[in-house]
């Protein structure tokens, strides 16, 4: 059974890219066939797994024009690239946002375009994953009218946990609206950890307190390093760039974690 998987958080600079990264080759390591769609016009998931945003021909806006235009001539390989760690990318570039003021001016449909494209392709994987701007606009809206479920990265500092009543809004306003009244939030994943200060426990006492009896909060947390920082830099995940380090293991142990919330494996 194919998921798409949206990651999501308004707050920029919580690991969100480096876990779209990660979960999808963490996936693709585990037998799953996994495409990962960059919907950033800053491009952070494309450039973290070693391609120039500006030298793709064919980006996600070039695939969103042509479904604005009506034009459904697309091959299910069109624009994607395969990734060396045995993932797809779907990879984007700053013409992704001039796609927000496109969007705005179709009159029907307008968070639908995403989804009609991967409508296309969705047999094609166990799993699509999403790497979603950091804002809620009419582009992150396509991304959850899409999806089957979001996940959602959150570093344990007040302004980031203070977020997720935005987002949570958000996804109950797309559900009740009726624009995917099937989406869900598969759950709440710890990043840039530092479990060793009062500040941590506090923040995530506080979102387990508040949400953990409605959202699975996954046990596995993301600490800080900065190998994590290097990796996408460098074009590589965590496990083909320090595979025997901490970070590496977290998000190994997340992966697994993710599975089994997904298929009970």
């Amino acid at each position: 059974m194919s998921r798409i998987i949206a990651i999501a958080n308004q707050k920029g600079g919580v690991g969100k890219t480096t876990t779209s990264i990660n979960l999808g080759v963490g996936l693709s390591r585990a037998g799953k066939k996994v495409c990962l769609v960059d919907l950033d016009p800053q491009g952070n998931a494309t450039q973290g797994l070693g391609y120039n945003p500006d030298e793709q021909d064919i980006t996600i806006a070039t695939i969103m024009e042509k479904i604005i235009s009506k034009d459904f001539n697309i091959t299910q390989e069109f624009g994607v690239l395969h990734h060396e760690e045995g993932i797809d990318l779907i990879p984007s570039s700053i013409d992704l946002s001039l796609m927000e003021m496109k969007l705005l001016s179709v009159y029907i449909g307008r968070e639908k375009i995403l989804n009609t494209y991967l409508e296309m392709i969705y047999h094609l994987y166990d799993y699509i994953i999403i790497d979603c701007k950091p804002s809620l606009d009419i582009i992150t809206l396509n991304a959850l009218t899409a999806a089957d479920g979001v996940l959602i990265p959150v570093q344990a500092q007040y302004y980031s946990a203070k977020g997720l009543e935005q987002l949570l809004g958000t996804i109950s306003q797309v559900v009740t609206e009726g624009l995917n009244s099937s989406l869900a939030v598969d759950g709440i994943l710890f990043t840039l950890a530092n479990n060793r200060t009062n500040n941590y426990k506090q923040i995530t006492d506080i979102v387990k307190n508040t949400y953990g009896h409605s959202i699975h909060i996954f046990s596995s947390t993301i600490p800080r390093a900065v190998t994590a920082e290097e990796a996408p830099a460098a074009g590589m995940s965590i496990y083909q760039y320090d595979p025997t380090g901490t970070v590496s293991k977290a998000y190994n142990d997340f992966t697994c974690e993710f599975m089994i919330l997904e298929e009970g494996v």
